[in-house]
């Protein structure tokens, strides 16, 4: 801006003075784009990380994809109808893909749903999705009627949605009135759980989200055991070995136990897939309807335990192909064939308490049988699961899964280290990430070590 005493100045030092500050360094900082009014701006790194975290959750929370941030590059932010950030970063997909894309962040909060997020990655199609105060804050955000009204139908719109992409079809008005009722207290979990995340998981909502907690339970199936009979049970002998930085067995898909708690079945067949496996390089897949059927210990859809089924398949005589004892998601009558034998079992054992023991055993001799508390996995969406003990404990184990690896995941930029097992459910391939969960490992998470076993395969 030009001084007004110019005006007082002889006609030849207004010259100097114009020469020197209105065509030279004075106007030409207020040429540059970051001073223009909608001009470009530099956005630091850490405003940055905290607007794209923000979105990505919102993203994952509600119906988007999930990503989880890696790195920054650039970084800016200009006022157009609103705010546009730009930021161009490392992104990591579910699968653990990680890409280098483009982020536009473009904010006009005077809009219900003002906030639109486009994410273009080169190997992937452009993501674009709205998105505006969390799914909480549309049920529970205290203001005047009409505001009331419109929160209301921002949790009616996500519902509608959860309806569509999950196929619900209530067979009456005061059904769905209900389920959306739980489907509005479970957004309230779905907030706390990523409020108190201590690792990088992102929950949203998922098949699950119109669920009572013990309907959800319905959904896992795992007894809990008798200590004074565990206590009994064969220990592993852990090999000394030294640990890589990561191991992974998967091979296989996932598959879906569906509504029906046999979580136990799966695990153990799954552990069994996997040690016959190493022992002979191939890989089959056994029959977890013939537990169902013929196991007499458990309570097929009713739930089980492990310690029961391992045994069971060696009162049996062995464990059938899936193809030739298929999977139905209920109790039938048991029509066990011991021709079509492909595996025998003589026992089985537990491994220690001990995460390290636990890694070393998985590395020598295949994936584990483990119980866990599912509580954070009712509404996982990706990355490494840390929620406090308080919102998961270690005690309540409630679901069968197997561990078929482990990880770490680093975040240079927030200076953070994440370690984690690889958890492989049986819950489908839409679940988690591609079927699997990722749990933090160290610290007993969700009781991730207290109840990890083992088949012993027979010489057959």
């Amino acid at each position: 801006m030009v001084s007004f005493a110019m005006l007082k100045l002889p006609s030849e030092e207004k010259e100097k003075y114009c020469s020197e500050n209105v065509n030279g360094p004075l106007v030409r900082s207020r040429r540059s784009p970051g001073g223009l009014p909608g001009g470009v701006s530099e956005l630091s790194h850490e405003e940055a990380e905290k607007r794209l975290n923000n979105s990505l959750e919102k993203l994952a929370t509600g119906d988007g994809p999930t990503y989880r941030l890696s790195k920054i590059y650039t970084a800016t932010t200009q006022v157009v109808a609103g705010s546009l950030t730009k930021i161009n970063c490392d992104l990591v997909d579910a699968d653990g893909k990680e890409e280098r894309c483009d982020v536009e962040i473009w904010s006009r909060p005077w809009l219900s749903d003002g906030t639109e997020v486009t994410i273009n990655c080169p190997d992937k199609e452009l993501i674009k999705q709205r998105h505006s105060r969390s799914a909480l804050e549309y049920a529970e955000k205290k203001t005047h009627k009409k505001s009331n009204h419109h929160n209301l139908n921002k949790v009616e719109h996500l519902f509608a949605k959860f309806q569509i992409k999950f196929k619900r079809n209530y067979h009456t008005t005061m059904e769905k009135q209900m389920r959306f009722r739980i489907f509005k207290q479970n957004l309230q979990l779905i907030e706390e759980l990523n409020r108190n995340e201590q690792g990088s998981a992102k929950y949203g909502i998922t098949e699950f989200a119109d669920m009572t907690s013990p309907e959800y339970k319905q959904r896992t199936g795992l007894w809990q055991r008798d200590p004074q009979k565990a206590a009994s049970n064969p220990k592993a002998e852990i090999p000394n070995i030294d640990l890589p930085k990561e191991f992974d067995w998967r091979e296989k898909g996932v598959k879906n136990q569906g509504n029906c708690g046999s979580c136990w079945a799966f695990s153990v067949t799954g552990n069994i897939e996997g040690l016959h496996a190493v022992r002979t390089g191939v890989l089959e897949q056994y029959s977890e309807q013939e537990l169902l059927d013929c196991d007499t210990s458990d309570s097929a859809c009713n739930g089980g335990l492990p310690d029961n089924a391992f045994e069971a398949i060696e009162k049996i005589g062995g464990l059938e192909l899936e193809s030739d004892y298929p999977y139905h998601a209920r109790k039938d009558q048991c029509h066990f064939n011991s021709t079509k034998i492909h595996v025998k079992v003589k026992g089985h054992v537990d491994l220690p308490k001990n995460e390290t023991a636990i890694a070393q055993w998985l590395i020598a001799n295949g994936p584990i049988s483990i119980g866990i508390n599912a509580n954070a996995m009712q509404f996982y969406r990706g990355g490494v699961s840390h929620p406090w003990h308080i919102l998961c404990s270690s005690k309540n184990l409630d679901h069968g899964v197997l561990i078929v690896g482990y990880g770490v995941s680093d975040y240079p930029m927030f200076k953070k280290t994440l370690p984690y097992w690889i958890v492989k459910n049986s819950w489908g391939k839409k679940w988690g990430e591609q079927g699997y969960y990722r749990v933090y490992r160290g610290d007993n998470t969700c009781g991730v070590s207290e109840m990890s076993s083992s088949a012993v395969l027979d010489d057959y």
